[in-house]
C-alpha cells in the first residue's frame, strides 16, 4: 500500500524542537475506552444473533474513528481561570507563546452552543501548518470520542494542500470547568481525505445480494464485522525533516 505523506511544519525551528509532535490518534486513546471491558461483567455469551453482552469496545467503527489521522495535543500546561461568563482568563507556561485568544461573539452569533458550554468562542493558537499533496485535505474536528474534555473544538474542512499557514482552531469552554488543562490534552484530530467527485444514486437491494452477504458472515458468532467488512486504516509517525523549503516539495 502506497503511503502518502501528511507534513506539519512549525512556525519556527525553536517550536519544532521542543513542542509535542502531532501524532498518530491511535496514541491518543481516552481513558474512558481503556477502562471500558470488551463483554459486560467480563463474560462473553451468544443468542441468535450476536454477542449480546459485548460492550462498545467491540465496535471497530468506533474505534477506527478514533484512530483516524493525526492529533494536535497542547504544547504545554494551562490554567483556566473561571468565575463566569465574560470572566474567564487562560494562563499558560510558556510564556513566550500566544496559546488562547478570543473570537468575535458576531462571528458565531447564530451558532448553536454545545449544552453547558459558555456563548464566548475562544481560540487555540496553532503553530503547525499542515500540508498534504495535491488533491488532498484535511478535517480538523474535535478528538473523537473525547467528550469528556473540557472543551469543545469547532470543526473545519481545510485544502491543506494549498492552505500554506496554520489553522487556528475555535473551541467553547464548559461553564463548570476551572483548574488544569494538562501538556499532552488533544485539542484537534485531522482526517486527511482525497478530495473526489461523489454523484448520490438510489436503489433496492433486488435480489437480496446485500442480505447473502450478511447471512454469510453470520456463520460465526464473534467478530463479523472485523473478519468480514474492516479495512486496515494506517497513519504512521515520521520523523522530524528540517527541510529549508516551507513546504518541502
Amino acid at each position: 500500500m502506497r503511503k502518502i505523506p501528511i507534513k506539519f511544519i512549525a512556525t519556527d525551528e525553536n517550536f519544532l524542537d521542543i513542542a509535542p509532535k502531532p501524532v498518530a490518534s491511535s496514541k491518543i486513546i481516552p481513558n474512558w475506552y481503556k477502562n471500558t471491558p470488551t463483554y459486560y461483567n467480563d463474560k462473553r455469551s451468544i443468542d441468535r444473533y450476536n454477542d449480546p453482552n459485548s460492550t462498545i469496545k467491540k465496535c471497530m467503527p468506533v474505534t477506527d474513528s478514533m484512530n483516524a489521522g493525526y492529533t494536535i495535543t497542547l504544547p504545554c500546561d494551562v490554567w483556566v481561570f473561571n468565575e463566569g461568563e465574560n470572566k474567564i482568563k487562560f494562563q499558560w507556561a510558556w510564556d513566550e507563546l500566544k496559546l488562547v485568544g478570543l473570537q468575535s461573539k458576531e462571528y458565531h452569533e447564530l451558532y448553536p452552543v454545545p449544552d453547558n458550554h459558555y456563548t464566548q468562542v475562544f481560540k487555540w493558537t496553532n503553530y503547525w501548518t499542515v500540508k498534504t499533496p495535491k488533491n488532498w485535505s484535511c478535517l480538523f474536528t474535535h478528538p473523537l470520542h473525547h467528550d469528556d474534555l473540557p472543551f469543545k473544538t469547532m470543526s473545519a474542512l481545510v485544502d491543506t494542500d494549498k492552505f500554506p499557514i496554520p489553522i487556528n482552531l475555535p473551541f467553547f469552554l464548559k461553564k463548570d470547568f476551572s483548574g488544569l488543562i494538562p501538556k499532552g490534552t488533544p485539542i484537534v484530530q485531522i482526517i486527511p481525505f482525497k478530495r473526489e467527485k461523489f454523484v448520490s444514486e438510489f436503489s433496492w437491494d433486488k435480489g437480496n445480494l446485500l442480505s447473502k452477504i450478511w447471512t454469510k458472515a453470520h456463520s460465526e458468532f464473534f467478530d463479523r464485522y472485523l473478519k468480514n467488512f474492516r479495512s486496515q486504516k494506517t497513519f504512521e509517525d515520521g520523523e522530524v525533516k528540517k527541510s529549508k523549503c516551507p513546504f518541502g516539495w
